[in-house]
């Protein structure tokens, strides 16, 4: 029985690559974007996040992939740059690659994809314990998403979706 439909399992014909993806979630609060409407500005998520599994015959694993509206330019470079503070009040820190943000004409703000490798003893940690909060640590600011409980609980149940459809999840004696 799988906890949440997933978005996709497919394999790449030219490649053979498998790609497993969660449902997005959405993190954080309710911002204004740039964008004007005659009631004010466009309400948009604060942030949203999708588990990606990869395999192919001689290497697999996990990503987390963060995307975010910023209001300006956030120069971000490679490195443990995105952490996660957990329910447990540990926090782990994933490499993150970078990315320069790509307009978006529908809200007039730049949206930052933030792409980290997940190890899988982290995938487990992840499995078990709730994301409280999240940092990523720009080159000039670091900006801070607070999970509500219900974000929480979606983000835990993606993560555990890919394990579950890969058979990583639960763990089997």
């Amino acid at each position: 029985m799988r906890l949440l439909d997933i978005a996709f399992d497919e394999v790449d014909p030219f490649d053979s690559i498998r790609t497993v993806a969660s449902q997005t979630v959405a993190l954080g609060y309710l911002i204004p974007s740039r964008f004007e409407t005659v009631d004010g500005p466009k309400i948009i998520e604060e942030a949203e996040a999708i588990l990606i599994y990869t395999e192919n015959d001689s290497i697999s694993g996990f990503f987390f992939n963060l995307v975010m509206p910023e209001y300006k330019l956030q120069p971000i470079s490679a490195g443990i740059n995105v952490k996660l503070l957990l329910d447990d009040e540990s926090v782990i820190g994933f490499y993150n690659f970078p990315d320069e943000g790509e307009f978006d004409r529908t809200i007039n703000m730049r949206l930052y994809q933030h792409t980290c490798a997940i190890p899988l003893d982290y995938y487990y940690k992840l499995a078990y314990h709730k994301v409280a909060q999240i940092r990523v640590e720009y080159e000039r600011q670091n900006r801070t998403l607070i999970l509500n409980t219900k974000q929480q609980e979606a983000l835990r149940t993606a993560i555990q979706c890919v394990g579950w459809q890969i058979g990583l999840y639960p763990i089997n004696p």
